[in-house]
């Protein structure tokens, strides 16, 4: 259940310019490592969306709970390997073969190991080729 949190007007200011630094293309690594642990939610938003993040912190935020933050870090190309072969397997252990709503962008994901494409590629997950639009999503973004 959605719980609001009243902060003060500071508390407010310093979310919001945490928000802009985790926008900002010139943000430092180290930087973005610490926003991504960040409380509030848009914070971890733009870090996952930010195509100069660094790539441990994409991982960190492929664990995430809440899901939109770690749908657009699964939509940033920089997305570590190693994360998207855990997503898929959370996944699978989650949903068998009734869905593949993930695993279809991991397939397609520009830094997924061959072996982990071949075995979803087998699985059905991409049923959409040659004009799959998770392909066409990471061939324009990346």
């Amino acid at each position: 259940m959605y719980e609001r949190v009243v902060r003060t007007r500071a508390e407010w200011m310093a979310g919001y310019r945490r928000v802009l630094e985790a926008r900002d293309h010139w943000t430092s690594a180290a930087r973005f490592r610490v926003l991504a642990r960040d409380e509030i939610r848009p914070v971890r938003l733009y870090v996952a969306r930010n195509p100069m993040a660094p790539a441990d912190a994409l991982a960190l935020l492929m664990a995430d709970d809440d899901t939109s933050v770690t749908w657009n870090a699964l939509l940033n190309p920089k997305t570590p390997a190693a994360a998207l072969v855990k997503s898929a397997a959370a996944e699978a252990k989650e949903l068998g073969t009734s869905g593949f709503p993930r695993r279809h962008y991991i397939a397609c994901h520009p830094n997924t190991p061959v072996a982990l494409q071949v075995t979803l590629l087998r699985a059905g997950v991409c049923d959409c080729r040659p004009t799959c639009y998770a392909e066409t999503y990471y061939a324009r973004n990346g």
